[in-house]
This record gives structure tokens, C-alpha cells and sequence, in this order.
């Protein structure tokens, strides 16, 4: 896990991150959190995991109301978000189509 800091820096400067928001008390957490972070790894994503009960102002800074949840920021800005019920297959087909660099995005085709 990484602290807050440390994810806020990569969202800044990665072109792609991917955030999970889990809580040690979560037993769904503990099953998702393995399947985000081979999509991530598989599509050479940074992968950022956090912990709402470790740091309580995760909720306030990522605006989680539950976990898990799962975050996806291109150049900086969240363009998805998942909480509760993952939908891996739509995270997966979203991840396969954001671009690698920090050129110009057209989020028209990104969201078809």
C-alpha cells in the first residue's frame, strides 16, 4: 500500500493510474483487489492500493462513500469509477483502450 502523498504525485505525472480503495475489515476487498491489480499490471498501469481505515481522509480527497472501490484517472482527471460491485470486464475493456502517452485524448472514442 502507498500513502496518499505518493498517489496524489502519480496522478499528477503518470499519464495512467489506476486507484483501489479497499478496508482491512472488507472481505470483497480482499478478493478484488488481486483482479485490479493484474488488469493494471497487464496494461503496464501504475496500481495504487489504499486503505479508507488507515487513512480516513481517503474518503473526503477520493470522495469513496464504499469500498471497494476502484478509480481510473487519465492526465490527472478521474475518468472512471467503480464502488461496491466491480465490473471487471467493462474495467478491463476500459483499460485496453486508454492511450499510453499524454497526448491529446479524444474522450469521445475513449468512452464509446
Amino acid at each position: 500500500m502507498k500513502n496518499l502523498t505518493t498517489v496524489q504525485e502519480s496522478i499528477i505525472n503518470k499519464t495512467n493510474n489506476v486507484v483501489f480503495i479497499s478496508s482491512e475489515s472488507c472481505s470483497i476487498c480482499h478478493v478484488d483487489e488481486p483482479k485490479a491489480r493484474k488488469l493494471a499490471k497487464d496494461y503496464d498501469i501504475p496500481f495504487h492500493h489504499l486503505d479508507i481505515i488507515q487513512e480516513p481522509e481517503l474518503a473526503g480527497t477520493f470522495e469513496v462513500l464504499t469500498v471497494p472501490a476502484v478509480l481510473v484517472y487519465h492526465n490527472g482527471k478521474e475518468i472512471a469509477r467503480q464502488a461496491r460491485f466491480i465490473d471487471f470486464r467493462s474495467l478491463e475493456n476500459l483499460l485496453q483502450q486508454l492511450p499510453k502517452d499524454s497526448e491529446t485524448t479524444d474522450y469521445q472514442n475513449l468512452f464509446r
